[in-house]
């Protein structure tokens, strides 16, 4: 059985895969400033084309659990809000999983993929979930889908 890395066409996808792989490992460390819900690539990358020049991720976060992180109960039982915390998480979240001069690595996070997709300029013909929480086999999904673009 051939390995993932085996099914990657090209030398530039398998350095795009380095990148996904960084991503990925930071994304099941935890300790993220936003609470994950699922991972999905789309672009390039998954499609047969001959230059990929990114690896585009999207990234969704669960409101609420993200929201539950920035609230603090003070010692009479108040309920108070690190709303500057809350704005900032997008950007801190992005600052972890990628660095800032990294052009090679399309970041996007948002709430929904319904969110994503209406904010786009064109529709989305290729997407993959690619992680869950529940289901963080991520090379599996991957290697699922170029076998199945190799048959």
């Amino acid at each position: 059985m051939k390995s993932l890395e085996d099914l990657l066409p090209d030398a530039r996808r398998k350095w795009l895969f380095s990148k996904l792989e960084r991503v990925m490992h930071r994304i099941e460390q935890g300790n993220l400033p936003m609470v994950i819900s699922e991972v999905y690539l789309f672009g390039s990358f998954l499609k047969d084309e001959e230059f990929p020049k990114d690896i585009d991720i999207l990234v969704l976060y669960d409101t609420n659990k993200t929201a539950e992180m920035y609230e603090h109960t003070d010692s009479s039982g108040r309920t108070h809000w690190m709303m500057w915390d809350l704005r900032t998480s997008p950007s801190r979240l992005r600052g972890r999983l990628k660095k800032n001069s990294e052009r090679s690595v399309d970041l996007n996070i948002c709430p929904t993929l319904e969110a994503f997709q209406n904010d786009l300029e064109y529709e989305m013909d290729m997407w993959l979930s690619i992680w869950t929480p529940e289901d963080r086999d991520w090379r599996g999904r991957l290697f699922n889908h170029f076998l199945s673009m190799r048959e």
